[in-house]
């Protein structure tokens, strides 16, 4: 198992792609599951916060199949949320549910760290479904009970990170393993720079943004529960030519939130007020996912606000014909999910679930309202159906359509040189 330990290593650099909330870290262990291919596992652990959750500090589980020969054999899997789990001043019952692959030989198992916050975990279980059997996979001192953490690695720590078994908390027996990382000077990046982070008071909340470059404004718009970092693989490429403006929605990122309704017109309100208070009247725009519905919504009822806009992923209702049943029906179960495990209907997490659930809803013949040249963007494997994507741009007077072969709704991260390429050569082109 040693020998395959730097191609794991290599393989898990990938979950740090799940979100980009400064600096990640990584502890994992790799165990052989070679006779349960194709079957479901649950991995479970118990995390005890030492500093209160933030957008910037949090913790998720964390699980990824690998070939006999240390090659990843499909993306990672891990907790949407490190919210959904998380109980203020006691132990948190984190759990993750996946599939193994079938063709999968091991399975590295852990946690991804976010941020300068310290944690305490203990008792990591691992099961696999088995017919009606439900079969416990021996993990390693998984209870951190031997002092030695051989059969755990860790990724990415820094030379302050400290990381040792501690007798002061335990889930059960004498010891945790304590992760502090209260020392570690983050570098700074997109989403968290102090150095040109702000915030602006905006429709009774707080809008954090942050500029970087200088030319005309392009206006980056993130997805669902996600925050401006996501867009780091575009931002060097785009401040080449462009003042970058990235901001983070209502509620999510580094924004404040209230018990407003949230909806896309809602965020695409705010979005006109942050505008009209950077005294910018007409502006480019990125938007990805979500990030695309606030953006049309935006073009639609506020035109003087928008020069250009790109848009990615992009839907103009839910239904069967605009996204995959696969995708609603994983909505409808982590909804479920929440609900069991007593997440508040008032909590910004279930609330944007039950946005994509529920909104947008704009009807295709109001595109036509749209003035801005557009740009419109899917993966050839995305969640939002090809035809439907097509139907945006053929009710958007002045657009063009792009499908990236290949790609699914992760293109900006998974292929951000062609997608970089593609927006630029869009908002270069002189308007027709």
């Amino acid at each position: 198992m040693i020998r395959y330990y730097f191609k794991f290593l290599t393989a898990l650099l990938f979950i740090t792609s799940v979100n980009t909330y400064g600096q990640l870290y990584d502890i994992f262990q790799v165990t052989n599951i070679e006779k349960f291919q194709g079957k479901n596992f649950t991995l479970e652990g118990k995390i005890y916060y030492k500093d209160a959750i933030t957008n910037d500090s949090w913790l998720v589980l964390a699980a990824l199949s690998v070939d006999d020969k240390g090659k990843v054999i499909k993306a990672p899997i891990y907790n949407d949320n490190a919210g959904d789990y998380y109980k203020k001043g006691e132990w948190s019952s984190y759990q993750l549910k996946g599939k193994i692959e079938k063709k999968a030989t091991y399975l590295a198992v852990g946690i991804t760290i976010a941020g300068n916050g310290s944690y305490y975990l203990d008792d990591f279980k691992l099961f696999v479904g088995d017919g009606k059997n439900r079969i416990e996979i021996p993990l390693a001192n998984a209870g951190f009970e031997n002092d030695s953490l051989t059969n755990w690695q860790n990724r990415n720590f820094d030379k302050n990170t400290t990381i040792l078994p501690s007798k002061e908390m335990a889930f059960t027996g004498a010891q945790s393993l304590f992760i502090d990382n209260s020392k570690v000077v983050a570098a700074p990046t997109l989403g968290n720079n102090p150095e040109v982070g702000k915030y602006m008071d905006v429709n009774g909340i707080k809008l954090y943004y942050e500029i970087y470059g200088e030319g005309e404004p392009l206006l980056l718009i993130h997805g669902n529960n996600s925050s401006m970092g996501r867009f780091d693989k575009q931002l060097e490429a785009l401040t080449k030519k462009y003042k970058v403006i990235a901001l983070d929605s209502r509620g999510q990122g580094k924004s404040t939130d209230d018990q407003t309704k949230i909806t896309y017109e809602l965020m695409a309100g705010d979005i006109a007020v942050f505008l009209e208070k950077l005294q910018l009247k007409k502006v480019n725009i990125l938007g990805w996912s979500d990030g695309g519905n606030i953006a049309v919504i935006l073009g639609m009822l506020h035109p003087d606000k928008v020069n250009k806009m790109a848009i990615m992923g992009t839907v103009l209702y839910n239904n069967d014909s605009s996204v995959t049943s696969e995708t609603n029906k994983l909505l409808h179960q982590q909804v479920k999910e929440m609900t069991n495990r007593g997440v508040s209907e008032t909590s910004m997490d279930y609330r944007l679930k039950m946005l994509l659930l529920t909104e947008p809803n704009i009807n295709p013949d109001a595109l036509e309202k749209i003035q801005a040249p557009t740009l419109v963007m899917a993966g050839e494997h995305d969640v939002v159906k090809e035809k439907h994507t097509k139907l945006i741009a053929a009710k958007i007077p002045n657009s063009q359509l792009v499908i990236f072969k290949g790609a699914d709704h992760e293109a900006p991260a998974k292929i951000p040189q062609l997608f970089n390429e593609t927006v630029l050569k869009f908002f270069d082109s002189p308007v027709k």
